[in-house]
């Protein structure tokens, strides 16, 4: 992966099947060609013809396969509308969108992989508008807008879900080996051990993401922390109810640092992870190199075209097991829309974006899960994504990734610089998380 990396893509113009733009859908009907449709909104909103001619700029996190899916989600609402929507993917985007806001150039449209730091920008963002509002309320579980509501305003749509609580695997390599998907946690950590035995590496890990760099660690950490303390300490650490540097929070710091430095653990040495690219860090378990790998159901787009995915395939997943309190306890994350711009075209792409519409446009490309709880599940294109829809449905309970949750000079910062602290031997754990601590902001 280049550092950096950034691209302007258009949504191409083709013509689907109409769709609506709010819940109240579109009054009227067209008795000449091209006439214009005014939305029933209540509102006020402009035609769908005034519209046309007008561009919207969203800018995100996803880049490459999963920029072009949510690109091509708009072909139709683009044929439509008339508005061009243009998307700048960038995987640093978290630190980018600050930069360009204080530079007096945000996008009309922000896409936030960490809820957390919708609220630093609450001051530059319009909040949604009724209309979409009352869309978001249909098409969402409360639990989804609750994380950017504030001063009982909604900020931001859902736009994607991820389900972080999965493992990679080659199942003809597990096959041959003689292993078996784990049922337990314990089973895991019995598997990991059974294959340093046997001389075969567990696993390959790469926290390389550019500005972003470390993330991969905080997954782990968050999961490894809802299957040794529970739900309880993982919300009271996610809200600082308990210090970062907390013996509980450390003690789940070092039991990460304890299996990944184990000789033989992980691909290329504990050392060389922080600059392994997160994007090619799973490649070489289709050369036998490892046997695992920890990532989310978005990480199906980064395996080379032509790979085959599913129980037959090259590669599979399994949902890494839950404690014994908590069996189905899961990992969530996701991507939200927020507006800068109140300008109808903005509001109109907003409407789309927390349509089902959106959601199932999306979901027949692949690489997606929707956090809308009205999407047609069965539109998602492999048996794996479906797989992936149903643990997610079933998960119990869900918790969203902390560092997503917590200030964005925390979760998107230090949280990071600890990460590559600690696997680089710059630092022990204990001194990592003083540092987190130390960091959090006062207010």
């Amino acid at each position: 992966m280049t550092a950096h990396r950034t691209r302007w893509l258009r949504a191409p113009l083709a013509f689907l099947l109409p769709l609506s733009l709010l819940a109240a859908s579109c009054a009227g009907d067209d008795d000449d060609e091209g006439a214009d449709t005014e939305a029933d909104d209540g509102g006020g909103t402009q035609s769908e013809g005034d519209l046309a001619g007008t561009t919207v700029t969203i800018f995100g996190p996803e880049v490459e396969d999963e920029a072009q899916g949510f690109v091509d989600s708009f072909a139709d609402f683009e044929q439509e509308t008339g508005i061009d929507v243009q998307y700048q993917g960038d995987r640093s985007v978290d630190e980018q969108i600050g930069v360009r806001v204080d530079g007096g150039d945000p996008p009309d449209i922000g896409m936030f992989a960490q809820p957390g730091k919708v609220a630093d920008f609450v001051g530059d963002l319009a909040p949604l508008s009724d209309d979409v509002r009352a869309t978001v309320e249909q098409n969402f579980d409360p639990g989804w807008t609750d994380l950017v509501t504030i001063d009982d305003e909604v900020y931001a749509v859902p736009t994607k879900a991820d389900l972080k609580s999965l493992v990679w695997y080659d199942p003809a390599a597990f096959t041959e080996a003689g292993y078996t998907v784990p049922e337990t946690f314990d089973d895991f950590v019995a598997l990991t051990d059974q294959m340093m035995t046997d001389g075969n590496v567990p696993f390959c890990i790469g926290l390389g993401s550019d500005a972003a760099t470390g993330w991969p660690f905080t997954d782990w950490m968050e999961d490894m922390m809802l299957r040794l303390k529970g739900p309880e300490v993982y919300d009271s650490w996610v809200t600082h109810e308990i210090p970062f540097n907390d013996p509980e929070v450390v003690e789940v710091g070092q039991y990460v640092y304890d299996m990944w430095s184990q000789e033989g653990f992980v691909f290329g040495g504990l050392q060389n992870a922080a600059a392994t690219p997160f994007a090619d860090a799973g490649l070489p378990l289709l050369e036998g190199e490892c046997m695992m790998h920890r990532q989310g159901n978005f990480y199906a787009a980064n395996w080379p075209d032509g790979t085959e995915i599913g129980s037959e395939g090259q590669v599979n997943a399994f949902f890494l097991p839950g404690s014994e309190e908590h069996p189905g306890i899961t990992l969530s994350g996701g991507i939200y829309a927020a507006a800068f711009d109140d300008r109808p075209e903005v509001e109109a792409t907003m409407a789309f974006i927390a349509s089902t519409e959106f959601a199932d446009a999306r979901a027949p490309v692949g690489g997606f899960l929707s956090p809308n709880k009205n999407a047609d599940s069965s539109l998602y294109p492999t048996e794996i994504e479906q797989s992936f829809a149903e643990i997610l449905a079933d998960a119990d309970p869900v918790r969203f990734d902390a560092s997503d949750l917590m200030p964005s000079a925390v979760g998107g910062g230090s949280f990071w610089t600890a990460a590559v602290d600690i696997t680089t031997g710059a630092k022990s754990v204990k001194e990592a998380f003083d540092a987190v601590e130390a960091s959090w902001p006062s207010s």
